[in-house]
C-alpha cells in the first residue's frame, strides 16, 4: 500500500467515525422525536442532497442542504413529523 493510499484510508476512516459519533448524539430514542438519520432520510426522499450540519434546536432541526433545484438552503425541520417548517436560501 502506498503512502498516499494509507493517508486516504486513514482520513476516510476518521471521517466515517466522526459521522457515526455525530449521528449517535441524537437518535431520537430518548426524546420521542425523529433522530438525525430519520431526518436525513426524509430530506433525501424529498430530493435534498449534500445534507450537512444537522443540529437539534428548540423542537426542530436546523439543517444545511442543497435543494432539489440546486440552491444551498437552511432548513428548519419539525422534530416529530419531519415537515419542513421554513426554508431560506443560504447565500
Amino acid at each position: 500500500m502506498t503512502h498516499r493510499n494509507l493517508i486516504a484510508l486513514t482520513t476516510a476512516a476518521g471521517l466515517a467515525l466522526a459521522g457515526t459519533t455525530a449521528l449517535a448524539q441524537n437518535n431520537g430514542a430518548d426524546s420521542g422525536s425523529m433522530g438525525i438519520p430519520d431526518v436525513v432520510k426524509s430530506l433525501e426522499g424529498e430530493g435534498y442532497t449534500q445534507i450537512e450540519s444537522v443540529e437539534h434546536e428548540a423542537n426542530r432541526y436546523e439543517v444545511d442542504a442543497t435543494a432539489p433545484n440546486g440552491d444551498r438552503v437552511e432548513l428548519e425541520v419539525d422534530e416529530n413529523s419531519g415537515e419542513i417548517l421554513h426554508s431560506e436560501r443560504d447565500d
